[in-house]
């Protein structure tokens, strides 16, 4: 008998990276999330369904992830990627001749890669975002959305900032999946509720959802946690092992913290095993990946080489113990509220076997275990609403995130704050030009929806982000400069239009051809919000 529910989140992202760079940052992203992440994963649930194994993973495909997984010149990438990874490969097969450890490692990753690059084409006919659908249609998986940049709602001034990420957002995912998108995974899961600024009423982030026809979102755990009950319908109090309404008939799920710890804790997860694969230590002619954690405190000389029956036999052991501590979680919340609660899980999705190779394989095995299992079924987020809604208490939340220290000191702070300015000013910019446009000619439109473009693309959390971490501060420096200046260049022709020496054709069709996304924008969503 069912005791209650596992709800696995994968929330897929890489921020657009179209002629913007290949390597250490840039195209490069999105061919190793293709090769490690997202086909991968499709192969493992092709063969889980061939196996009558129904998984109910609800995972979110940005709409800016979306754009470029359907873009022909980077499938072509990918390919010319996938490529010359495999000649490196076959030369490290033959290099390593007289080495035996390592040359079998090289023909692991031969194979894998080769598998891969196969059934990307005989498969899946280069179409990953209809695989997925596909796989959707067939109740495997549900599919939500995001911002349509991934731009970091709750700091946005005005109300068309958020209103257009989000409407883009629910476009483009009816573009891409012929479906209405029923959940979304909020930016960087930052939430904002109503408040009072600058003697202006600004409307919580859930209103603009509600607005634009979602019904569920996603917050960090101490968003449930630290809310206000409202109207209370249980004896549950503040879980994060149940769902609640808001004010706008909005469900909203929290971060369940012991599942998330064993993946995310530097210190127990699971990725930080000895037996899996070091990340940061790469062969330095091919590139690819021979040694294992072997100890955190080691320098990568110091590494041994990768076992790959031993690292397997990890990961069975870790899906055990995972699967026993949602199974503890659940008959613990069962018991005491006599209720089936809820596990929501949300990850990266390219946490899973790009970060952690091995990642990919302990799905599986989760998948596997939980079907298998007597009291824990898989379920989709909109599954579960439809079945306990009428259960959740209505809530009112703070502001939260899941970024370091719960709030929103990682993408606004006194070292890189000075991004804001440019992202509000620009908003308010683009307001007005629409306001003096009502009704543009062709090339007047054309010339307003590259602007849209590079508005939404400045505005992606992913720069600031990257200037807290360091992790790629000067490249994010660079990529931000590179909208602002292209936003530049097209408002000010769009200012007065009857100038004709304010921008070429050839201009503009350079700055398209790199920031080719959202082809059929909506301007009308950029338009001040009285």
């Amino acid at each position: 008998m069912t005791i209650g529910y596992f709800g696995l989140v994968l929330h897929g992202h890489i921020p657009w990276c179209k002629k913007s760079g290949t390597w250490p940052a840039g195209e490069e992203w999105l061919m190793e999330a293709m090769n490690e992440t997202y086909i991968p994963l499709l192969n493992v649930l092709r063969e889980l369904k061939e196996k009558k194994i129904k998984t109910a993973i609800t995972i979110n495909i940005t709409p800016i992830l979306a754009e470029q997984l359907a873009d022909d010149y980077m499938k072509q990438r990918f390919t010319e990627y996938m490529e010359s990874l495999i000649i490196r490969t076959k030369n490290d097969v033959k290099k390593f001749e007289n080495h035996q450890e390592r040359k079998e490692i090289a023909e692991v990753h031969l194979r894998n890669i080769e598998y891969v690059l196969d059934t990307f084409y005989h498969n899946y006919y280069r179409d990953i975002l209809g695989s997925f659908k596909w796989f959707q249609d067939e109740e495997m998986i549900e599919l939500t959305t995001c911002g349509a940049t991934h731009g970091f709602l709750p700091l946005f001034e005005s109300d068309s900032g958020i209103f257009s990420q989000i409407q883009v957002a629910v476009d483009t995912h009816k573009e891409h999946f012929q479906k209405e998108p029923k959940g979304i995974w909020l930016p960087e899961c930052a939430y904002r509720p109503k408040e009072f600024k600058n003697s202006k009423l600004r409307e919580s982030i859930d209103y603009w959802l509600n607005n634009s026809g979602i019904e569920y979102f996603f917050v960090d755990s101490h968003g449930i946690l630290n809310a206000e009950i409202l109207e209370q319908k249980n004896d549950i109090g503040l879980n994060t092992n149940f769902g609640y309404t808001l004010e706008t008939k909005l469900s909203v799920f929290g971060r369940n913290k012991k599942t998330s710890r064993q993946v995310w804790d530097s210190k127990i997860g699971y990725p930080g095993n000895e037996y899996y694969r070091e990340f940061h230590r790469k062969d330095h002619e091919s590139g690819l990946h021979y040694w294992r954690i072997t100890n955190k405190d080691l320098g990568k000389s110091e590494k041994q080489f990768y076992d790959i029956e031993k690292a397997e036999a990890i990961v069975n052991s870790h899906a055990n113990h995972f699967v026993s501590l949602v199974n503890e979680e659940l008959k613990q919340f069962s018991e005491k509220f006599k209720i089936n609660g809820i596990i929501v899980s949300p990850y990266d999705f390219e946490l899973y076997g790009h970060w952690w190779m091995e990642g990919i394989l302990w799905l599986k095995k989760i998948f596997e275990l939980i079907h298998n299992h007597s009291d824990i079924e898989m379920i989709a987020i909109s599954d579960y609403i439809s079945k306990v809604k009428d259960d959740f208490s209505i809530i009112k939340m703070g502001e939260s995130s899941w970024g370091e220290g719960g709030h929103f000191h990682v993408w606004k702070n006194p070292e890189h704050g000075w991004i804001w300015p440019y992202i509000n000013g620009s908003v308010k910019e683009f307001e007005n030009v629409l306001e003096i446009n009502p009704h543009p000619n062709n090339w007047e439109a054309r010339i307003l929806k590259q602007i849209a473009r590079e508005l939404l693309l400045m505005e992606g959390s992913d720069w600031p982000f990257l200037l807290y971490t360091k992790q790629a501060k000067e490249y994010a420096n660079q990529r931000f400069h590179h909208h602002h200046q292209r936003f530049n260049k097209l408002i000010w022709a769009a200012k007065d239009f009857n100038d004709n020496k304010r921008i070429t054709l050839e201009t503009l069709e350079e700055i398209e051809s790199i920031d080719s996304c959202f082809q059929n924008i909506n301007i009308k969503y950029f338009k001040k919000i009285n």
